[in-house]
């Protein structure tokens, strides 16, 4: 078994490919593989990949193109490495990584995956630093906990750079590979998923270079149809939220100890209070769902036993919901 898998999902990104495997090749660790997954690049991608001739790289393309996720998860069924890298086909490793978050993790068993910070490339491989950029420093992060981490999630999104991570292989196997469904928040619904089982670490250096492309041609860009799946896929992985156990729930959200009101309530309340409309659109979904319904006609007691109440003991419970859905606007019909 290797010691590191390095997983790639490539995708029309000939120019840069060699380089980002060649700074895997030069990570100082023997025991490595590289999992590449083209997903039906068009611009020869496969090509460059396959022309560096290491064995130690081992491609797989798809005829077309089925989205990151599926590839990213083709190349990690076909890892057979401790610990799982990620690095994105036009990004680097900065020398040292790898060592330094085996290193970390072996130290640090209770520790499910480490992270570090990028440094911001451009297209040619020069320094980018521009202040105005969305992702100049949301990355900078202090350490928390897994329930602090789970309460930054839920109330500001992601902080942590995905192709500077380490995961142990343990981790994909309790919480699952990346969602295929979503296209902007993967990587934020992989680590709520792990968080909700595993403390994580971020290393506070510089560990990749992240490259950012002109002509907003980054995945994550704020192009106009990012911006709107981003806003609906936020929605979606709240979700993840109502599966805690109350315990766990109460320490991301301590305020809800006091309140009478259900833990599930309290949560749809405060999304809504956060007035973004993901959150708002969480929020009453989360809310009408804990609700229950009319319930069926009672049958008559001479064929069937007594009837059983709806669920909810609160008799306000309803009207609270019903004043709230028509006061929140997650849509934005009245602006």
């Amino acid at each position: 078994m290797p010691l590191v898998s390095v997983i790639i999902a490539s995708y029309n990104h000939a120019p840069y490919v060699q380089d980002c495997l060649r700074s895997a090749l030069s990570q100082g660790v023997d025991d490595l593989e590289i999992l590449v997954t083209d997903d039906g690049s068009t611009d020869g991608t496969p090509q460059q990949v396959a022309a560096l001739g290491n064995p130690r790289i081992l491609l797989n393309t798809f005829p077309q193109n089925r989205g990151a996720c599926a590839a990213m998860n083709d190349a990690i069924r076909r890892s057979r490495g401790r610990y799982i890298a990620v690095l994105n086909s036009d990004d680097l490793f900065l020398p040292g990584k790898l060592q330094r978050q085996v290193q970390y993790l072996q130290q640090n068993p209770h520790i499910g995956a480490v992270f570090g910070w990028p440094t911001f490339i451009d297209d040619h491989g020069q320094p980018f630093d521009d202040p105005a950029h969305k992702d100049h420093a949301v990355f900078h992060q202090p350490n928390r906990s897994r329930h602090q981490w789970l309460r930054h999630f839920f109330d500001h999104g992601n902080a942590l750079c995905h192709p500077t991570a380490l995961l142990r292989r343990e981790v994909y196997q309790t919480v699952g590979l990346y969602d295929p469904r979503l296209a902007q928040v993967p990587d934020l619904d992989q680590w709520i998923r792990t968080c909700m089982r595993y403390d994580i670490h971020v290393m506070p250096e510089p560990l990749t270079a992240f490259r950012i492309r002109s002509g907003q041609q980054n995945a994550s860009a704020a192009r106009p149809e990012v911006v709107r799946r981003d806003a609906w896929e936020r929605a979606a992985i709240l979700h993840h939220y109502l599966r805690l156990p109350a315990a766990d729930l109460l320490q991301i959200f301590p305020e809800f100890a006091g309140p009478a009101a259900s833990l599930p309530e309290q949560l749809a309340c405060y999304a809504i209070a956060l007035g973004t409309p993901f959150h708002q659109r969480f929020g009453l979904d989360a809310w009408y769902q804990s609700l229950p319904a009319g319930g069926l006609l009672e049958p008559t007691p001479q064929t069937a036993p007594a009837p059983q109440p709806p669920a909810c003991t609160d008799p306000a419970a309803w009207q609270r919901y019903i004043a709230a859905s028509g006061a929140a606007d997650p849509h934005r019909i009245h602006r």
